[in-house]
Formats: structure tokens, C-alpha cells, sequence
């Protein structure tokens, strides 16, 4: 199946006209790397990007978070990627401080915060974003704690020399049966290394990671505070607010996604070809209905309804349009 083309996984459609056609691949993989399901090619190289902040987690977790006496909140905003509204912000200065650190030592950019009330309110105060306000600061704070904690240097933490950021690729090869330093590498928006893997990979990984005490601890915690992994209007925040006990789901950018069925895999990872994850959240609620991993609470979920449909808008706020899921590619990945 390596190789495979990839397929039609929805179409954008305004008014009668299909208007864009979504493409991607789709892979169920299971802890040994054994490729349950696939829908394309299993074997697309994907970079890594976001969706594995809650492996990236793990040394914070096992290394700091009881030193620290760490939350629930803390766990979770250190596996998230928020839109910097104030309560994300407020948990991110908390774990800082536990360190007795601050917002300077966070190595990633500033960003405006991806909540537009959060940042209309920044605006009107006269601010600017700030790099606290960067969606990935949460996993910067936890990998600052680590570096404190483990006596690590804090300053270039996110090189991929340091010693943490080679116990990390360490930890994530391990879990997906891949080298990582011999993985094509590049920088992610946060300036932090990234690896491209075959999305087969990066679903093993998450796979794996479930027999893992600090991974499921990170799930724990992002099933408890949804909130804190995301933000008001989000995706990953209303599945995990369905459905968290049951899966983990994580978004990274470039269009790429992960989920685990909970207690122990498989794990369904998803890419779009272009990159624009706009149709992201109906492919995934498509796909996990298809392998039945949603029951039927969950599938009626009034928080999921706006992301299983996906309205299409013109600037005057009128529908004119929406994403459609294509036909076929879910029967065969279920099948």
C-alpha cells in the first residue's frame, strides 16, 4: 500500500459548485506498527508539528511535575496548543513560576493569541502579544521546568543539541520504531526541531505511547481540562470534552492530526495534502465514526455539530457553502 496515491477524503462546496477538492491520507496503526486501516498512502512523510506536544511532555512529566507538585491545568496546557486567552496565559505564568522563571525565558516568538476576543482585548488595552501568548508556550514552560529540574542549561533548550530535545527524540523513535536523528529535520513555527516520519509512524508512536504511566497521565489531564489543550471554538476542546475518557486527540499544524483510542491504541493520524486544515475536523469526526470510536453520545454531541458540519461563510456572515465528506474512503477504512 506504500506508495498509494493519496485520495478524496472532502470537497468544499459553495452554492452547487464543488469548489475545492481535500485530499489526504488516513492510517490506523496499531503498538507493533501493524497497519489496521488505510485510506492512501500509510507511508506519506508528514512533519510532526504540534500533534506530538503530549509526547514531547513525557520528561517533564516524569522528571518534574511531581517535584513540582504540578495541576491538572499545568499538564494539559503543557500538551497544548492554546489560543492564549487569559486562562491559558495565567497557567503558563504559574508553571513558569514554579521554576522562578518568567515570560522572557520562553524561547518561542510572540504571537497574537488565536482567540480573536482574547486579542480584540489586548488591542484595546494598548498591548501586544506577547511570547507567553504563543500557542505552543505551555510546552516551553515544561521544557524550561525540566531543564531547571534536571540542572540542564535553560538558555538554547530548544536547540537540537540540547540534552532535552535528544531525550525527547529519543523517547518519540522509541514509541514509533524510527531513528529521529536520521530523520530529515527542519524548525517548527515555536523554533523548536521537528522530524519528518511517515504518518504510519507518527500514529505508532501514539500507539505506544499508551502503555507509557506519564503518557497516560498526560491523557488524564487533558481529558480533565479540555480547556487548557485548546480554547474556546477548537476542535481538539470539544472532542475531548465528548469524548476524553475514551480517546486523546491532538491538532498539529500543516494539517495534520492524531487520535488514540484509550486504554491501549490503535492510533488514527490524518494529513491533508495542501496543508489547510479547515476540513480537518469533519474528516476526523467522519473517520472515528466510521471506525466507531465515538458512541452515540458522543455522535450527538451539540459541541461537535459545528465541526461534523462546516459552514462556509461570506463577509457578511451569511452560509454559503460547506465542507462535504467524501464518499467511499470511510466504508474502506472501517471495512
Amino acid at each position: 500500500m506504500s506508495g498509494s496515491p493519496p485520495v478524496d477524503l472532502a470537497t468544499t462546496r459553495r452554492g452547487e459548485v464543488d469548489e475545492a477538492l481535500i485530499r489526504g491520507h488516513v492510517v490506523v496503526v496499531d503498538a507493533s506498527g501493524v497497519v489496521i486501516a488505510a485510506a492512501g498512502d500509510p507511508g506519506a512523510i508528514t512533519t510532526l508539528r504540534s500533534c506530538v506536544k503530549p509526547l514531547q511532555a513525557l520528561p517533564f512529566v516524569r522528571d518534574a511535575a511531581d517535584e513540582l507538585s504540578v495541576s491538572d491545568d499545568e499538564l494539559a496546557v503543557a500538551c497544548a496548543s492554546h489560543n492564549g486567552e487569559p486562562t491559558h496565559v495565567e497557567t503558563v505564568l504559574r508553571l513558569l513560576g514554579r521554576v522562578g522563571l518568567a515570560e522572557p525565558a520562553l524561547s518561542c516568538g510572540p504571537q497574537p493569541p488565536m482567540d480573536e476576543e482574547s486579542w480584540r482585548a489586548i488591542l484595546a488595552q494598548g498591548g501586544t502579544p506577547g511570547r507567553v501568548h504563543n500557542n505552543c508556550s505551555g510546552k516551553h514552560a515544561a521544557m524550561l521546568a525540566v531543564c531547571v529540574v534536571r540542572g540542564w542549561p535553560v538558555d538554547g533548550y530548544a536547540a537540537a543539541d540540547h540534552p532535552l530535545q535528544r531525550a525527547i527524540r529519543q523517547l518519540m523513535g522509541g514509541f514509533g520504531g524510527v531513528d529521529l536523528d536520521a530523520a530529515p529535520s527542519g524548525i517548527d513555527g515555536c523554533g523548536l526541531p521537528t522530524q519528518g516520519v511517515p504518518l504510519s509512524s507518527l500514529a505508532r508512536m501514539f500507539a505506544a505511547a499508551t502503555a507509557d504511566a506519564g503518557f497516560r497521565r498526560c491523557q488524564d489531564a487533558m481529558a480533565a481540562r479540555p480547556y487548557l489543550v485548546a480554547g474556546r471554538g477548537r476542535f481538539d476542546t470539544a472532542l475531548l470534552a465528548a469524548s476524553g475518557s475514551v480517546l486523546t486527540a491532538k491538532v498539529g499544524a500543516a494539517a495534520v492530526w492524531v487520535a488514540v483510542r484509550r486504554p491501549s491504541g490503535p492510533a488514527l493520524a490524518i494529513k491533508l495534502e495542501a496543508g489547510d486544515g479547515t476540513a480537518l475536523p469533519a474528516i476526523a469526526l467522519a473517520a472515528l465514526g466510521g471506525l466507531g470510536w465515538l458512541d452515540d453520545a458522543a455522535v450527538a454531541d451539540p459541541r461537535l455539530a459545528g465541526f461534523r458540519h462546516i459552514a462556509l461563510r461570506n463577509w457578511a456572515g451569511a452560509e454559503v457553502g460547506g465542507v462535504a465528506v467524501a464518499r467511499g474512503w470511510v466504508e474502506r477504512l472501517a471495512g
